[in-house]
């Protein structure tokens, strides 16, 4: 049975990277909404293709072994959301100009989702999921 207390987040890509990254864009916010789904209330829900490419990005320059363990990190802190054929179908039907917010924004509308949390909202526009930065989500229910 769901608790409506708390709220389904789902981790764009960009935020995942924020977070375990110092320095980048919203790195202090997408940390501290992270840091909700741990313990906080909140769930918080991956894909595996985000995990996919916060490994590739983290893993060049020759830290695999460290891009291994963020990903290990967010694998134990959030539900990996299934991906499968309804999200490519959706996706490839929604008429988001982007394949990947696509998947995510299928994902996000079966998975019974209350936020996109993305650095681009204006991918999901046309999404029944709200989404927004994780600065705007701590100013809304911080």
């Amino acid at each position: 049975m769901r608790d409506f207390n708390s709220r389904r987040l789902l981790f764009d890509t960009n935020v995942l990277l924020d977070a375990m990254v110092v320095g980048r864009p919203q790195s202090k916010e997408a940390w501290a909404v992270l840091d909700r789904c741990n313990g906080g209330g909140d769930v918080g829900l991956a894909t595996c293709g985000s995990l996919k490419d916060v490994y590739f990005i983290l893993s060049r320059g020759g830290k695999e072994a460290e891009a291994r363990e963020t990903v290990e990190k967010l694998r134990e802190l959030l539900v990996i959301a299934p991906m499968g054929a309804e999200e490519c179908e959706l996706s490839l039907g929604c008429g988001e100009p982007d394949f990947e917010d696509g998947l995510i924004r299928a994902c996000a509308e079966l998975n019974d989702v209350d936020v996109i949390l993305t650095r681009d909202a204006d991918a999901f526009k046309r999404s029944k999921v709200r989404a927004m930065t994780c600065a705007e989500y701590l100013e809304l229910f911080g």
